[in-house]
């Protein structure tokens, strides 16, 4: 993981990508933030050589492949696996058996869309700000 990397949202509803990404800016880090709104093109994206991410964001329920079909492909390739990035899911849904299964995908965190722009802000700030300060092999 590269602290200063880029954040990385996958999110096929072009407008949540762009309000995660106005937040993102809003909050003033200097990571450049990737909107990838097809989940198919994502692995792809991750193996270029000037691919070095910070954060992953990604939706769960997406057209093609699913973000538990694409962290599990994260999950099995060691180049990418080795990077220790950490993977956000952000979804509309909240039941238990959606949050039971991304934990069981690895995930680093599970959060329920936000719809108040302030409250957004906060979580995203504490999100980053955790992962800024993480200790984890570079």
């Amino acid at each position: 993981m590269k602290k200063n990397g880029q954040i990385i949202i996958i999110e096929d509803d072009k407008e949540d990508g762009e309000i995660l990404k106005e937040v993102i800016d809003d909050l003033g880090y200097d990571n450049e933030v990737v909107i990838l709104p097809d989940s198919t093109l994502v692995m792809e994206y991750l193996k270029r050589p000037e691919s070095s991410p910070f954060l992953i964001f990604s939706d769960i329920n997406m057209p093609k492949m699913s973000g538990y079909e694409l962290r599990d492909l994260v999950l099995a390739d060691n180049d990418l696996h080795d990077k220790t990035v950490p993977y956000i899911f952000f979804s509309t849904a909240s039941d238990p058996e959606t949050i039971k299964m991304a934990y069981k995908k690895a995930a680093q965190g599970f959060f329920t869309k936000i719809t108040d722009y302030s409250e957004y802000r906060d979580v995203i700030k504490k999100v980053i700000e955790y992962w800024k300060a993480a200790k984890v092999p570079e």
